[in-house]
């Protein structure tokens, strides 16, 4: 399977690096101005740490390989989802190269996992953002969690870039709910991920009021692609009735795994549109596709910025 690649329209300037962040501090050169820059979300299927536990353990070999298909990205900033700890990234992000941020949400009771029956670890948003970047705030967003146990919080980080601050939301919504209009179904993912919607539409709402430049991206378990899908519909629609510069960069993108071509990873961007700024999505496979010896149940989408 080949990497699939689009043009894409986007409200982004290319971020700029500085020197510090909340997690160590970098004395790697800045970027040349016009340097390529590179945006994933991937969500790693339950990384722990040890690697060994919970409900897809990995041996040295698997951690080798994952590895060197997270530096295969030439990312500059990953939103991760699925992900136990900040222990458990470290594994395939080095914090020698990497500023690791992980959601704050409180861990919640583990489970029998399915297929295996091993005891679960904790499924947690987060980062790696490559040192030289500057952070100017995390966040974490505790609404997406409803206050149910289990649910996973959003994680926003700022960063400096020549726009001023670019907001930077990683979200793994509720899973079970694949269907066009959430609202008109009954079920209790439905249920739950109809709650969660609106916390989504109020921060990209809050982000175009101000006129910021920023990303949303993650696992939305939800196939956004679609422009007649009801939360699409939603997202792109400004409730003061003007224009939404929101553009989902990876619609055009199909999913990486044989069963599931329908992607529910996204990657979208809204506010001031940066002329001369080139933008290219990507689907990254893994070098064995085979359903079976895939890395993740996920590939990583990433997103191109260059002039």
């Amino acid at each position: 399977m080949k990497v699939i690649r689009n043009a894409v329209l986007l409200g982004l300037c290319l971020l700029a690096v500085g020197c510090s962040a909340l997690r160590g501090d970098s004395s790697l050169p800045a970027e040349a101005d016009g340097a390529p820059w590179v945006i994933a979300t991937w969500n790693v299927e339950h990384l722990a740490y040890p690697a060994t536990a919970g409900c897809k353990p990995r041996d040295s070999e698997e951690l080798s390989a994952l590895r060197a298909y997270a530096s295969s990205l030439n990312a500059d900033i990953v939103g991760l989802q699925e992900v136990a700890s900040t222990e458990a990234i470290n594994l395939i992000f080095p914090e020698d190269e990497w500023q690791l941020y992980l959601s704050g949400r409180p861990d919640s009771e583990p489970y029998e996992c399915r297929r295996t029956g091993f005891t679960s670890t904790q499924q947690k948003v987060a980062y790696a953002v490559r040192k030289g970047i500057e952070v100017k705030d995390v966040r974490t967003l505790a609404d997406f969690g409803l206050d149910e146990p289990g649910l996973r919080h959003g994680l926003e980080l700022v960063v400096d870039s020549p726009l001023g601050e670019v907001h930077v939301l990683n979200v793994h919504m509720k899973s079970g709910c694949f269907v066009d209009n959430y609202s008109r179904a009954d079920s209790e993912a439905c249920e739950m991920f109809a709650r969660q919607a609106p916390v989504l539409d109020r921060w990209i709402e809050e982000r175009e009021r101000l006129g910021t430049p920023y990303i949303a991206l993650g696992d939305f378990n939800h196939r956004l692609s679609a422009p007649y899908n009801h939360l699409t519909r939603q997202l792109t629609t400004n409730s003061d009735g003007s224009d939404s510069t929101l553009v989902n960069t990876t619609a055009h993108l199909i999913g990486c795994h044989p069963w599931y071509p329908a992607p529910i990873d996204h990657i979208f961007v809204g506010g001031d549109v940066a002329e001369g700024v080139q933008k290219v999505g990507d689907v990254v496979p893994f070098d064995d596709m085979e359903v079976e010896a895939m890395l993740s149940d996920h590939c990583a989408m990433t997103l191109t910025l260059s002039r």
